[in-house]
């Protein structure tokens, strides 16, 4: 018995064309502020915070080459069972770096000497990804497929930059993302039609619901930042002004929080460990309450 399949499968091509055209409409919008919104921001924010941007710049060095020195020593002292303190003067002597020299800025190569100490530690401290439900894996299987220099097609940079893009996706394990990557993909090549299987059709219909929830979220996030719409608000310049200056103020001050609680635990574990400390004389306490002895007693046994 054959049925008929065509009024359905004409229906679900509407809803899918529909679907496109107001996703394809969205993405022209996420692509101006990506390709052309961010860089013009990013150059006008360089040209008028360039004090704050070197200092801020700094700043973050000196924040996280302390910070993967005070991980690195904290994790090898976890792993050996050593005190903390020897580690950190280990560490230090590795580092090259002395008591008189601690605010030195750390040069290229030591802070990739860092990260490769780093990457081996968190190997003893492994954390769990988000792992790929079935829908992003069989998403990721047909783009790389398609997408794979080895199976035809010149290798342009938009197809290179799509390429890293669904890599992106996978490795964050975002099935709307990717989605959202298949449909611009095939929007440009033309891979689906009305005459294309009604079952394909449906589970295009799903991606493109899929892709428009990765819109939404991406939407939510860029409309709070301060580039959106970033070269069509001539306008507003002095209200943005203010706006990026405070957020970069606040960010220093962030930095400098953590660099205070760095500085303090480093203290700590740089004190002369060697010499042996008074004995401070503490007040006698007053006895427990009986109930209080025999809970600890009790407990204890």
């Amino acid at each position: 018995m054959l049925i008929d399949d065509r009024p359905l499968r004409d229906e679900v091509w509407q809803t899918y064309q529909e679907l496109r055209r107001r996703l394809e409409e969205a993405t022209r919008e996420l692509h101006q502020h990506e390709e052309v919104d961010v860089p013009a921001f990013e150059a006008w924010k360089h040209r008028t915070f360039p004090l704050h941007l070197t200092a801020l710049r700094e700043l973050e060095r000196e924040v996280f080459t302390k910070a993967r020195r005070v991980q690195e020593a904290e994790a090898r002292s976890a792993h050996t069972g050593r005190s903390v303190k020897r580690v950190w003067q280990e560490v230090q002597d590795a580092h090259g770096s002395s008591a008189g020299n601690k605010s030195r800025p750390a040069s290229e190569e030591e802070e990739n000497t860092s990260r490769r100490r780093q990457a081996r530690i968190e190997d003893f401290f492994p954390q769990p990804g988000p792992k790929p439900v079935r829908a992003a894996r069989d998403i990721y299987r047909r783009l790389v497929q398609r997408l794979h220099p080895d199976h035809g097609g010149e290798w342009t940079p938009a197809r290179q930059k799509l390429w890293h893009q669904v890599q992106a996706a996978w490795d964050a394990g975002d099935v709307d993302w990717l989605a959202r990557l298949e449909v611009e993909w095939e929007a440009a090549h033309d891979v689906l039609s009305v005459q294309s299987p009604l079952s394909r059709l449906q589970n295009a219909v799903e991606e493109l619901r899929a892709a428009e929830r990765d819109l939404e979220h991406k939407f939510d996030l860029y409309q709070r930042s301060p580039a959106w719409h970033f070269t069509q608000s001539e306008a507003d310049r002095k209200k943005l002004e203010r706006r990026v200056e405070t957020e970069l103020g606040r960010d220093y001050r962030g930095l400098r929080a953590q660099l205070r609680e760095l500085n303090a635990k480093i203290e700590l574990w740089e004190e002369d460990w060697t010499r042996p400390r008074p004995r401070e004389r503490r007040p006698r306490a007053e006895p427990a309450p009986y109930h209080e002895v025999f809970r600890r007693t009790h407990r204890a046994s």
